[in-house]
């Protein structure tokens, strides 16, 4: 029973994981961006007044370096801009915003974005979707405490 639950939860979770990968892969690639750019695209655009490097690696959970290549990328493509009056001349330490054409391209995300999560969820109800929620933020905590001790 304890194998079956293991193999269950470890499959499913890691299989969720691969086919969000998949898809980011292929609408990022539809608009021009790679899938790795997509969270950077993102949080980006929850910020309007810009995030930091360091920021950006906290928010979409990715290592500076990731954060890094996704911003040269996504600057060489003019959809972020680094402000680096903001910081005093420090590249490093300045805010990198959306150009207008990044906010259309977050625009155009943030549709495929409710799309997905319309889709995948269909079928659950508003409690069930509340529960299922509520439950992978509970073994996440959990998993996070095991990992720590």
């Amino acid at each position: 029973m304890e194998q079956t639950r293991f193999e269950d939860f470890v499959g499913l979770i890691s299989l969720i994981s691969k086919e969000i990968q998949r898809i980011k892969a292929v609408e990022a690639a539809r608009l021009g961006i790679r899938g790795s750019d997509v969270m950077s695209l993102y949080y980006l655009g929850r910020h309007e007044e810009g995030l930091t490097g360091a920021e950006l690696a906290r928010e979409a959970d990715l290592t500076r370096a990731a954060v890094s290549r996704s911003l040269a990328r996504l600057e060489e493509q003019g959809l972020v801009e680094v402000c680096e009056g903001d910081a005093g001349g420090s590249r490093y330490r300045a805010p990198v915003r959306l150009t207008e054409r990044g906010r259309r391209s977050d625009a155009e995300m943030g549709e495929v974005i409710r799309r997905v999560v319309a889709e995948a969820g269909e079928e659950l109800g508003d409690i069930q979707r509340v529960q299922m929620y509520r439950s992978l933020a509970l073994i996440l905590e959990r998993l996070r405490g095991i990992s720590r001790d």
